[in-house]
């Protein structure tokens, strides 16, 4: 059975809610003194609307500088993300295959609803993606890129598992291009992604 978004976010809330609960008996959800901090995460990507046509489900790393002052209900990221799909065969018919990705950086503000050890949190903001597709021929490979201004905004869990700082989250993206696989304004997609915050 093919992995959904909502299957796959599900499975994510049964490994971490667990642990969540854990820490919660043992009294560890305490709010690091430390301003600047570091993370890591992935996960699946889901190309939605007119994306979800040409290319599969994919998937997503990313790792990211975190600002937040102990006790601030905001926090802010700069993140370095990568996301790979590959092209629906369809779409390459008379190619060997082909796949698109998209890089870059985003910057995000993050409001904290604390609720105790399992906070929700709402995030958004902005950046710059690189779309770049790539065609594999017997020639060799075939590729277009183009630098977009992309958003980005969804929400997530921010919970304690194994003594760390961790979060589970789901964010709509937005590229503004014309560049790819199909004539649209903009590629769109959801990053499902789990991480960990050092």
């Amino acid at each position: 059975m093919r992995p959904t978004p909502v299957r796959t976010f599900a499975l994510l809330l049964g490994l971490a809610l667990p642990a969540a609960a854990h820490a919660q008996q043992q009294n560890a959800a305490l709010e690091s003194p430390r301003t600047i901090r570091f993370g890591i995460g992935g996960g699946i990507s889901v190309p939605t609307s007119d994306y979800k046509e040409v290319v599969d489900q994919g998937y997503n790393a990313q790792a990211f500088l975190l600002v937040r002052p102990p006790g601030f209900p905001l926090s802010f990221r700069v993140t370095g993300t990568y996301n790979r799909f590959d092209a629906k065969p369809e779409v390459t018919s008379g190619f060997e295959d082909g796949y698109s990705q998209v890089a870059g950086a985003l910057a995000n503000a993050t409001f904290h609803i604390p609720l105790g050890p399992i906070s929700p949190y709402i995030i958004a903001g902005l950046g710059a993606l690189n779309f770049k597709n790539v065609v594999n021929t017997t020639s060799g490979d075939v590729d277009a890129s183009k630098t977009e201004f992309a958003i980005n905004g969804g929400a997530g869990l921010a919970f304690r598992v194994f003594g760390a700082d961790a979060f589970v989250e789901g964010r709509l993206t937005n590229v503004y291009t014309e560049e790819g696989f199909i004539d649209t304004s903009s590629i769109t997609y959801v990053p499902v992604t789990f991480g960990i915050i050092f």
